[in-house]
């Protein structure tokens, strides 16, 4: 008998895991094989995604040669690892762009390969809060995929379903809204009104409504989509609760606020049982809940909740993520109705210096705050 090792991973019965997953975990298993051909399992050590898949590429690259396509997508398996990794995510961009870079020279960039690739890369971007460069790669890779695969395919769709929610973080609704409304209306068409994903892709749309100011339409919407997914026992599933919390911000702005508040509450419950109070979702709807009770005139309920928020946002992404500065930004815009003007000031300067960072001089949050900061230097003792 003899003593040997391979690398087990954990899919070895489903290897065609949707892109762009985070490839599964592996371990090292020592087997002893028997004089029959059989392996007998001795000992097993766990190996972290991105040891398993940085030991996978440097292996293919040895094998293959660094331009081969499968040490390609070795490497790319090992960039996807590395952004889940805290202090990682910046080398993982740089993978990823110097991947894009490579399979345009090898195998062209519109190629599916090389799409996913830069797939990675704009969802890496937007994560991490480089918006204007995410939007225009996802931009390139939708009309990429439509004129590779169609405009109609799954994958195009999910294109044009992330750019939708860049442009969103970026505030542009109307563009987003209308992004939405078509992949919503392809989907539909080909899936029918009761597949999961065109139940999700209507979630979507109606949140996009109303960020985009439609709040009547996007009621009517989700108090639909809701009714649906209540028949199927599935309001507290993902789709579910997104629907009920948006239903909650429409109807805030709507000004039916004993609505409203009741809704974001049951919504809240249910997240923070299901998902927990530090999810982003749950930290999602506290800042809606928050809105709610600025708009009742309760600020120091509001005010409370908001710096919770802030202070999870912060330490989830980081003090200059756009999320961290529309959370401070909240906060400030409480604190000014409260009266308290000096805390209010030092969080909207920061805010302004942000703004213009991200969005640039121009850009309507950053004019708004300029002028927010104006008026507490009128109106401030």
């Amino acid at each position: 008998m003899a003593l040997g090792w391979r690398r087990k991973r954990e899919d070895d019965e489903k290897r065609d895991a949707p892109e762009p997953e985070l490839p599964p975990a592996a371990d090292l298993v020592v087997t002893l094989l028997n004089d029959d051909g059989s392996e007998q399992e001795i000992t097993r050590v766990g190996l972290p995604p991105h040891e398993f898949y940085g030991m996978r590429a440097n292996a293919a690259h040895q094998r293959l040669g660094p331009e081969h396509p499968d040490t390609l997508l070795a490497f790319r398996d090992y960039a996807r690892a590395l952004t889940r990794m805290e202090g990682r995510q910046e080398e993982a961009r740089e993978r990823l762009w110097d991947l894009v870079r490579t399979q345009s020279l090898t195998i062209g960039y519109v190629h599916e390969d090389t799409l996913t690739t830069a797939a990675d890369l704009a969802g890496l971007m937007h994560a991490t809060g480089e918006l204007g460069k995410s939007e225009e790669v996802w931009r390139s890779v939708w009309t990429s995929r439509a004129e590779l695969l169609g405009p109609d395919h799954p994958h195009t769709l999910d294109s044009a379903s992330s750019l939708a929610s860049v442009l969103e973080d970026l505030r542009r609704e109307p563009e987003a809204a209308a992004l939405r409304r078509d992949v919503l209306e392809r989907r539909k068409r080909l899936l029918g009104p009761d597949d999961p994903a065109v139940l999700s892709d209507t979630g979507s749309h109606a949140a996009a409504l109303v960020k985009a100011g439609h709040w009547a339409e996007a009621e009517r919407e989700l108090r639909s989509l809701v009714a649906r997914l209540e028949r199927r026992d599935l309001q507290d599933d993902d789709i579910g609760l997104a629907a009920r919390a948006n239903l909650g911000a429409a109807l805030c702005r709507l000004d039916r606020l004993d609505e409203a508040e009741g809704v974001m509450r049951s919504v809240l419950t249910a997240q923070q049982r299901a998902k927990g109070p530090d999810h982003g979702d749950t930290l999602s709807t506290r800042n809606n809940l928050a809105a709610v009770l600025h708009a009742r005139e309760r600020y120091a309920e509001s005010a409370h909740i908001l710096r919770e928020v802030l202070s999870l946002v912060s330490q989830r992404k980081g003090d200059s993520h756009p999320d961290t500065v529309h959370a401070r930004d909240n906060l400030a815009n409480v604190l000014i109705d409260n009266g308290d003007h000096r805390e209010a000031t030092t969080l909207l300067t920061r805010c302004h210096a942000d703004y213009t960072r991200v969005f640039g001089p121009h850009h309507p949050l950053t004019r708004t705050a300029a002028e927010r900061l104006a008026w507490l230097r009128d109106n401030s003792s």
